[in-house]
């Protein structure tokens, strides 16, 4: 009887054994594919991250326009052309700089409606963090109108500026395309694009 209890035992024990072999057999096989999965992702992500960090030399920005800025289509003939546009704080740190008076009213440049939370604020205002300029629109808009004012982002023309604002404004949305429609948030992610 005990002997016959060892044989079982030592049956029990080799289907254990082949069992968790092949338990790690198949951990090690769903490992490696996980990390050959996660390798291909990876290479084909390097791209995009490695596209989205390059920038030119110096710090310049390649300009595109809303519509350019969608295709990342980087291919043009010759050098590409640069922004050297300037963020909300250099245009609020430097009034001396500025192409018009820092006292103009946003809505003497933006057609903003008399409802508007913008129609209130000068444009110098609007370049400090307001309570209701929704993820600092107002603020990038007119960094990006100054900027387009001084040249720096020839892409980005003061009347698509100013088209961006009023769309927005009557929508919700602009599109830069029939297709796409941008929130305030992904506006503002443009804006920054154009600044160097």
């Amino acid at each position: 009887m005990g002997r016959s209890m060892t044989i079982k035992d030592g049956q029990n024990k080799a289907k254990d054994n082949s069992a968790s072999l092949a338990n790690s057999g198949q951990q090690l096989t769903d490992a490696a594919s996980s990390r050959r999965q996660f390798t291909k992702a990876g290479l084909g992500l390097s791209g995009v991250v490695l596209s989205l960090a390059s920038r030119p030399v110096l710090g310049d920005v390649v300009c595109k326009s809303p519509s350019g800025f969608l295709s990342g289509n980087a291919s043009t003939h010759g050098p590409q052309p640069v922004c050297k546009g300037r963020s909300p704080g250099y245009w609020k740190n430097h009034k001396e700089s500025w192409p018009i008076a820092t006292d103009t009213e946003f809505r003497r440049v933006f057609p903003a409606s008399p409802t508007s939370v913008y129609a209130k604020y000068t444009l110098l205002q609007l370049l400090s963090p307001q309570k209701d300029d929704r993820q600092n629109l107002g603020m990038h808009l007119v960094a990006a109108y100054l900027n387009a004012i001084s040249g720096w982002t020839p892409f980005l023309t003061t009347e698509t500026i100013i088209a961006m604002f009023s769309e927005w404004q009557s929508k919700g949305t602009f599109s830069p395309t029939a297709t796409v429609h941008w929130t305030s948030a992904e506006i503002v992610t443009y804006l920054k694009a154009t600044q160097a």
